[in-house]
């Protein structure tokens, strides 16, 4: 909750060390912003207007009867620009943004500034309202995002920097049009902190067309990651050119200042010749209560054109007779489908059970609730028999819906976005993956004690990515089935997130060691 107003912090600032950024660009509405500064305690805090012309900055003064305020004209190239021109001429020790669309709170400066100086954070963020044409009003909490190393980190829209960290920093890099904010929260991380205010601050004015797009629940519900975008953490899928260039850019610098960025050549997966493998594939599904669908995920599998395969269902103690539908497809194969009854419903010891009994030289996984096409197999088979270089492959996918039809809406997932360096801040490399049966057991299996429920195929790909190549197959070769009871729309929100930033924070003292290592002259890899 938000403390009393006029806590004092650690030590005496007054409001006028406030300063108060407030854009205005065509086209806006400039209402929303005028009620929030009157709500607001602004006589001692100093505000500036950034207009990009004479003209905007005239119709903001006439709105607001405010000629006393600072102000400051363009025309700016982008919007970091405006953004340097605006704190070069601030003087207060902490520096608040006003994006448009976003009413104040009365109590919103003050809580800023006692986050700030309770914490001495570079950055602080609040959790705000969003509020519809309807009235309807919808809280919006956020988390702490300091372990955060993604552009999807949820941050809100009124955020405050310390002009001391925006100095040490050099501001915003005017060469990003699109990726100025989260190149500064990069170059701010370890140097200050973030801070949230964990209470609203402010409301988000929703406009009709996003109420209607929000409440059609299209988007990131249909995906079941958090995130910041209208796709939440998968957000990234659906950049542009030009705004996943920038991103990438500045995740790249991220990483090489932080020594974890990988130049060094992989190496190939390699066989003594001895090795035994009575079928090329083996295809495991974990499963939980999948009684509806386990049936379509078997039958795409014997469907399959490439018939050197075996599947093997690891059952984590289902109640709902998903074991009887399985036992059915092992009596009618003879053998070719594989039963495991297990009862630790933990999807990577359920993973590492089926690696463990797997005959083939390639471990193909498959969702109890997801499908192959008739390609799979022999195209992922293929490829990694004429690639050596790769350990893991991986195909495009497509989403259906519980019946099977296609979900248009976000087309063909291609993950065209992957390399070893990308894959730390995106949240998956896509579907199907096929790997090296030994290629698994030399990582020791999949992480059992850090991501027993989520996260284990993510970590693997992280650490296969450091010795081997991952080879894309560019084929739709997965059905990725979005319904209500689907495991990842259950699963905490929280821990899907905590999951996927520690597998990163792994892999980036992993690679640090690979690197200092390299810099010694030795073998990348222990």
């Amino acid at each position: 909750m938000c403390a009393e107003p006029g806590f004092t912090g650690t030590r005496e600032v007054s409001m006028a060390e406030l300063s108060i950024l407030v854009p205005v660009f065509e086209g806006q509405t400039l209402q929303p912003t005028l009620d929030g500064l009157g709500q607001a305690a602004l006589d001692s805090a100093e505000t500036i207007v950034l207009a990009q012309n004479e003209s905007l900055l005239g119709e903001f003064v006439r709105q607001s009867g405010r000629s006393d305020w600072k102000s400051v004209v363009g025309p700016f190239p982008n919007l970091a620009a405006m953004m340097n021109r605006g704190i070069a001429e601030a003087t207060g020790e902490l520096i608040i943004y006003l994006p448009p669309n976003i009413r104040l709170k009365p109590v919103a400066l003050d809580q800023y500034r006692r986050v700030w100086q309770e914490t001495g954070a570079g950055w602080v963020y609040a959790d705000y309202e969003e509020v519809y044409p309807d009235g309807e009003v919808v809280q919006k909490r956020l988390r702490d995002e300091n372990d955060n190393i993604t552009e999807r980190a949820q941050l809100g829209y009124v955020k405050a920097w310390s002009h001391e960290a925006l100095r040490a920093l050099g501001g915003f890099d005017e060469r990003f049009d699109r990726a100025e904010e989260y190149d500064l929260r990069l170059r701010l991380m370890g140097r200050f902190r973030l801070a949230r205010v964990d209470c609203p601050l402010y409301e988000v004015l929703v406009s009709p067309e996003t109420a209607e797009e929000k409440r059609a629940n299209i988007g990131a519900s249909k995906l079941f990651f958090p995130g910041e975008g209208r796709y939440g953490g998968f957000s990234y899928l659906f950049y542009d050119k030009d705004e996943e260039r920038e991103i990438e850019e500045a995740f790249y610098a991220f990483l090489k200042r932080q020594g974890a960025y990988l130049s060094h050549q992989n190496t190939t997966v390699t066989y003594s010749g001895k090795e035994d493998y009575p079928v090329y594939v083996s295809v495991v599904i974990p499963c939980y209560n999948r009684a509806r669908y386990i049936g379509r995920a078997i039958e795409s599998v014997l469907a399959n054109k490439f018939q050197r395969y075996e599947v093997i269902v690891v059952d984590n103690g289902s109640t709902d007779g998903s074991q009887d539908v399985v036992e059915s497809y092992v009596r009618k194969t003879d053998g070719k489908v594989r039963l495991i009854r297990n009862d630790k419903n933990i999807i990577a010891y359920s993973l590492n059970l089926g690696v463990k009994a797997a005959r083939g030289k390639y471990i193909s996984q498959l969702d109890s609730d997801d499908e192959y096409t008739p390609d799979t197999l022999e195209a992922m088979v293929e490829y990694l028999e004429s690639h050596p270089e790769c350990a893991l492959a991986i195909s495009y996918y497509d989403l259906i819906d519980p019946e099977g039809a296609a979900l248009h809406e976000f087309g063909i997932i291609k993950h065209l976005e992957y390399n070893r360096n990308n894959i730390l801040r995106v949240d998956g490399a896509g579907a199907v993956r096929t790997w090296h049966k030994k290629v698994i057991q030399e990582f020791g299996g999949f992480n059992e004690d850090q991501f027993g429920h989520y996260g284990e195929d993510y970590d693997l790909v992280l650490k296969v990515s450091e010795k081997y190549e991952v080879g894309r197959v560019h084929q739709v070769l997965y059905h990725y089935r979005r319904h209500p009871d689907n495991t990842d729309a259950k699963r905490d929100p929280e821990m899907k997130l905590r999951n996927k930033m520690l597998a990163r924070q792994l892999a980036i003292e992993r690679r640090k060691r690979i690197n200092e290592r390299i810099a010694r002259g030795l073998s990348p890899w222990e």
